[in-house]
């Protein structure tokens, strides 16, 4: 036929017997697409049409409706013989490449009369509108999985070959039509018909970027699959911008195209398996099903080989997208057993970190995690530091054998570290067979309301003393411990290399303690605290303690007073240090302000009440040492210190 515009009228007969139900039941004509102006006689009984006259010799309007059912008023039929009639209206040739498939019947075998039932229940399309939700969900999942997880674009390049998907496919249903375009007067079929083909368009390119990604993500640019997507491109843009009639042009251009990406697919997928990448089978196969019926139903659009026009590759899809499904669950599984495995080692990392500097040194620097923590971080806070040793271990050891040795001393830190936790303070370093802790005022783990650091650590070591005494007489050795406490600011702080980092404390308070500890032994106390500590406690009545000195530790100018705590002493001592706690203090006072001889007669009567205590032994030979002599000038009764 000639190019311009053109009428044409199609005319069939049929018979029907008096006794055809058509006669006797609500019945209609089912049209599965036809176009563009026309008109439908049923024995010349005008019963639709879509009928706009030309202007200038060109159609006004764009009308193709698709899966039209049209009821038959009752008596229009009738027994015996009947005549349907289509009249077409249309451009034979819209343009000079490609006939107007738009003009009249798109394919064979297009319309039937029926029972409405029958129709319906023949057109019904809820399965696919519900598959075509479930790519859509699929699509929009995938999306989001990679916008919150983006270390994997393929994700993404799935979502978006799911959603195109399901796109294309719900305006290729007769229920989009049914919906918003059959009724009469309805719109122009141009906007629909265009989205159609730009959902197809980016299917097979998007497919291919996930492909790639998902056997060789950065390996390699794949020059090919760019040159398509590029392509493909294009002709998305000229769907849209090209003049209507051009449209079906344009889409016999990307059906070449399409062919020949399809051939790459399969060969990109031989490759894959060539290759042994994994999964690499299973998409082939799911590749193949789909890659088969999308071609044949591509071809079967172009050149209606077939008498018939199903849609095969709706059905193939699925399965397409079901194996698609499979392998990222797959894939998603083992990165999740992956990520499991790389966290559980992390968290043996981490604990094992938190074994070396612990959780409340990080928290007190202000950082959330290790990793955080960098060269130079520091923080001025007051606390309470702790130094234990266990005193004579040297002899203890020596009755040990070495599997012994390490159980004890294991046994020891591992108790003193959970005494340490209990009363809110932690771990800072161990030092050969001495421990150092750390209290804070601070503490969500602080088990008695208003203790602060002083009250945290002098606990601690009055509960260590105890259990070393029970572990004493558990085991029958003779170790002993020695303890000093000192409370004052310090600063935190982390010092190192870019290859190795390390925290450490240091100020004078930290010194003192030290020094404090040292002198435990010095006095044969297990517990000795500073005034700095002395006079924070809050249950200062309830501790036992007694002053035992003031000195000025080398390399300090500043004097500090020494208290005993022998609240965890045998309970005979413990009666008579309380007892003769007060007389004590007397004679120590009368021995700072140089009354030798009336601080001596003190000291002598407390040494005959109780020879063994070493404290009064002390005093009692300083005393005896200078008694009779006059008290130096500058004397103020301090024991200075000329070594550690």
């Amino acid at each position: 036929m000639d190019s311009g515009l053109h009428q044409v009228e199609i005319k069939t007969e049929f018979n029907l017997d008096k006794a055809d139900d058509l006669l006797k039941i609500p019945s209609g004509m089912y049209i599965s697409d036809i176009g563009e102006n026309w008109k439908i006689f049923l024995n010349g009984v005008l019963v639709r049409e879509e009928w706009y006259e030309p202007t200038e010799g060109h159609l006004t309007r764009n009308r193709s409706l698709k899966g039209l059912i049209i009821p038959l008023h009752n008596g229009l039929l009738k027994p015996g013989k009947n005549e349907l009639k289509i009249r077409f209206m249309g451009m034979a040739d819209s343009n000079p490449i490609k006939a107007n498939d738009h003009f009249g019947f798109y394919h064979p075998k297009n319309f039937r009369i029926s029972s409405l039932e029958e129709i319906y229940n023949s057109t019904s399309e809820y399965f696919d509108i519900f598959l075509f939700g479930i790519y859509f969900i699929f699509g929009f999942y995938h999306v989001l999985f990679f916008v919150t997880r983006k270390q994997d674009i393929y994700y993404l390049y799935f979502g978006l070959f799911s959603l195109f998907s399901s796109v294309y496919f719900y305006f290729t249903t007769f229920h989009i039509y049914n919906k918003f375009i059959n009724y009469p007067g309805g719109p122009d079929t141009e906007f629909f018909f265009r989205a159609e083909i730009s959902a197809l368009i980016p299917m097979v390119p998007v497919f291919m970027l996930f492909a790639k990604d998902f056997f060789y993500q950065k390996e390699g640019k794949f020059w090919i699959i760019r040159t398509f997507c590029v392509l493909s491109g294009i002709l998305f843009l000229t769907n849209w911008f090209l003049p209507f009639k051009y449209v079906l042009p344009n889409l016999t251009v990307f059906q070449g195209l399409l062919f020949l990406m399809l051939l790459y697919v399969i060969f990109f997928s031989a490759n894959a398996i060539r290759l042994k990448k994994p999964d690499s089978i299973k998409l082939a196969v799911g590749i193949g099903i789909c890659g088969l019926f999308g071609l044949w139903d591509t071809i079967d659009a172009m050149t209606k080989i077939a008498g018939f026009h199903y849609p095969f590759f709706k059905i193939s899809f699925s399965v397409f997208i079901l194996v698609i499904i499979s392998l990222l669950v797959s894939r998603y599984v083992s990165l999740y057993k992956q990520s499991q495995a790389l966290n559980l080692e992390i968290s043996k990392q981490r604990d094992a970190f938190y074994r070396f500097v612990p959780s409340e040194f990080i928290s007190i620097l202000d950082r959330e995690s290790p990793v955080e923590i960098k060269i130079g971080d520091s923080k001025e806070k007051t606390m309470s530091v702790f130094f234990a040793d266990l005193r004579g271990y040297t002899t203890v050891s020596e009755k040990l054998s070495p599997d012994e040795n390490i159980k004890y001393l294991n046994k020891y830190f591992s108790a003193f570290e959970d005494i340490i936790f209990k009363n809110a303070g932690f771990v800072d370093k161990y030092i050969g067979d001495a421990i150092m802790a750390l209290f804070s005022d601070h503490s969500d783990r602080a088990e008695k309301e208003n203790f602060n650091s002083a009250d945290n650590a002098l606990q601690s070591a009055i509960d260590m003393v105890r259990y070393v005494e029970s572990l004493n007489d558990g085991i029958g050795l003779g170790a002993d411990l020695g303890i000093g406490v000192n409370t004052g600011p310090l600063i935190l702080g982390t010092v190192g290399s870019e290859r190795r980092i390390d925290t450490t404390v240091v100020g004078d308070t930290v010194n003192l303690s030290s020094r404090v500890q040292s002198l435990s032994g010095f006095y044969k106390a297990k517990i000795l605290v500073t005034h700095h500590t002395f006079l924070r406690l809050n249950l200062l009545s309830d501790v036992m303690a007694r002053e035992i000195d003031t000195v000025i530790v080398k390399g300090k100018t500043q004097p500090v007073i020494l208290y005993e705590v022998f609240q965890a002493d045998e309970p005979e001592s413990v009666d008579w240090k309380e007892g003769s706690k007060t007389k004590l203090n007397e004679g120590i006072a009368l021995y700072k302000a140089g009354q030798f001889k009336t601080a001596f007669s003190i000291f002598k009567e407390l040494y005959k009440e109780k020879p063994t205590d070493n404290i009064v032994k002390l005093y009692a030979k300083r005393t005896k040492m200078i008694l009779g002599q006059a008290p130096p000038g500058d004397w103020d009764g301090i024991f200075r210190l000329h070594r550690k």
